[in-house]
């Protein structure tokens, strides 16, 4: 593909990530989906990218010539369901990610999120470049990808958000006694200790 096609792509992708910023809380509300309901659905719907892309492995697939990434246009409705997913996914994972942080203690855990987020836009282009370099084309990395995409699925569907908030609200009543507990030793070691001579004492 020309570069012209490659940038009407991101274009079509960030047009489809804002509409689904917006989109995905409207069809969470009409399906009465919790957060971590959506975000099992937005697994599912990446997950059709790298299927669709193991298409092409299939030989009636390539004699037919179409489907499985063989045509360059079939990059571009890709890239709208990349987008679409990508904006409701990224929002909804923050807010679930919210709710499982121990009040007061905001600033550190979404610091680690920015931190687990940002290494993984490394690592994971890395692998796939190596991929590609090894097979010498771009389809082998689909099976990569779809391992990746899939194996967060069976862990969102474990996570009891009910037990993680009183979780977290517990560490939080916990760290807030040590603080205090700490600020009390800090005050009563500040205070002046009057020797009184033993005349006095008695």
């Amino acid at each position: 593909m020309k570069t012209e096609a490659l940038g009407l792509i991101n274009v079509i992708a960030t047009i489809a990530g804002v509409i689904g910023a917006f989109y995905w809380s409207f069809i969470s509300r009409i399906l009465n989906l919790r957060a971590s309901q959506t975000i099992v659905a937005c697994i599912c719907l990446f997950e059709i990218i790298p299927l669709y892309g193991l298409l092409g492995f299939i030989p009636a697939v390539q004699r037919y010539g179409v489907f499985g990434l063989q045509q360059p246009w079939e990059m571009y409705p890709l890239g709208a369901i990349y987008g679409f997913v990508l904006g409701g996914l990224s929002s909804y994972c923050r807010s679930f990610f919210g709710e499982l942080i121990p009040p007061g203690s905001e600033a550190a855990f979404y610091a680690l999120y920015a931190i687990t987020d940002k290494g993984s836009s490394i690592f994971g282009p890395a692998i796939v470049g190596a991929i590609t370099d090894r097979y010498g084309e771009i389809r082998p990395a689909f099976v990569f990808l779809a391992v990746l995409i899939f194996l967060p699925l069976p862990l969102m569907l474990l996570v009891d958000v009910d037990r993680g908030k009183a979780d977290a609200a517990a560490m939080a009543l916990e760290l807030e006694g040590k603080k205090s507990r700490n600020e009390a030793g800090v005050i009563y070691s500040t205070i002046p200790t009057i020797v009184l001579p033993d005349d006095e004492a008695e």
